[in-house]
């Protein structure tokens, strides 16, 4: 599968009571990608350095899970290995960050 450049969407709809989903935006579709186990994700940081990088990995958010964003937003799941808050900041970011992703065949 081809990989494509873009950036990071946390996508929501009403409601849905302040929940979102991961989501990839790339310039050339009108809808983005809702990342799934499998997909390979780069995430870059404003300057272009890698904040992280790797497969989509989804685990279930535990309860206690919490972020410090101000905003009331929140997700059923997180990535592996990433923080709940760290993750859902990356995404929630503005401007967007730039990603690259590769999706699973």
């Amino acid at each position: 599968m081809p990989i494509v450049n873009g950036e990071l969407v946390a996508y929501w709809e009403q409601g849905w009571e302040g929940r979102i989903e991961f989501a990839f935006q790339d310039a050339a579709s009108t809808m983005p990608h809702f990342l799934r186990k499998g997909d390979r994700l780069a995430i870059y940081a404003e300057d272009g350095t890698t904040l992280w990088s790797g497969e989509i990995e989804w685990v279930r958010r535990r309860l206690w899970d919490r972020h410090r964003l101000d905003a009331g937003i929140w997700s059923y799941q997180k990535q592996r290995g990433v923080g709940y808050g760290r993750w859902l900041a990356w995404f929630w970011h503005k401007p967007p960050l730039k990603a690259r992703l590769e999706v699973k065949a």
